[in-house]
């Protein structure tokens, strides 16, 4: 008999966005001429610009002809693409076998697992974008979730009285990933630079990997 992976029962009833949605939802009902801004699912709102509509139209042209045809992409991403991400972007400072292009956040995320080994504990910021917390749910890096919080997750929080900021000094040598976003997901709080030269500063006096999510 195929067996369940016994972690999906761990994880939370209610995901995240959906409990802002009902929540602004009920607030709306009951506030019809509010003005809320909505810090839910960071969905796209302007058109694709026509640079890239045509770049894609293209490549997609291409594909149907003997001399544009391409298989399976290389295995970090197609080498033009990543030099001109070194360039354009990171001027340089990076080579760019460096770069890897991947298929999205998520599926990366789900690798981390597969890298580190049982038992392995997370940092996170509190609030947190819930795929940094499924991930490891799903991988068997936690215990139970206990009052909306899972054991063997070091929750970080970040509100108004600190600034949105955690306090770091909570960090110690049992952490072995921290999941830093900023703009945070989804209070859009934006860390400083000295902000994230202490995190990096933390992460180093620790031990800890920083997976940063610059979205």
């Amino acid at each position: 008999m195929v067996k369940r992976n016994p972690n999906f029962s761990k994880l939370a009833s209610s995901y995240l966005f959906v409990e802002i949605r009902n929540r602004k939802e009920a607030f709306m009902a009951a506030n019809p001429d509010a003005k809320l801004i909505a810090l839910g699912i960071g969905d796209t709102t302007e058109p694709l610009p026509a640079v890239i509509v045509e770049a894609v139209k293209a490549k997609a042209d291409a594909m149907g002809t003997r001399e544009g045809y391409q298989g399976y992409p290389e295995p970090y991403g197609e080498d033009d693409i990543r030099k001109h991400i070194a360039k354009e972007i990171y001027k340089d400072a990076v080579s760019f076998d460096e770069i890897f292009v991947s298929d999205g956040s998520k599926p990366d995320l789900a690798r981390f697992q597969f890298l580190s080994a049982a038992g392995s504990k997370i940092a996170v910021q509190d609030p947190v974008y819930p795929a940094y917390v499924d991930q490891s749910v799903i991988g068997g890096k936690t215990g139970e979730n206990k009052e909306g919080r899972y054991e063997n997750i070091v929750y970080m929080d970040c509100n108004p009285a600190n600034n949105f900021f955690p306090d770091l000094s909570i960090l110690d040598s049992s952490v072995d990933y921290i999941f830093f976003c900023s703009p945070a997901n989804p209070s859009g709080a934006v860390a400083t630079k000295d902000q994230l030269a202490a995190l990096i500063a933390k992460a180093k006096e620790i031990g800890a990997f920083i997976v940063f999510d610059g979205a």
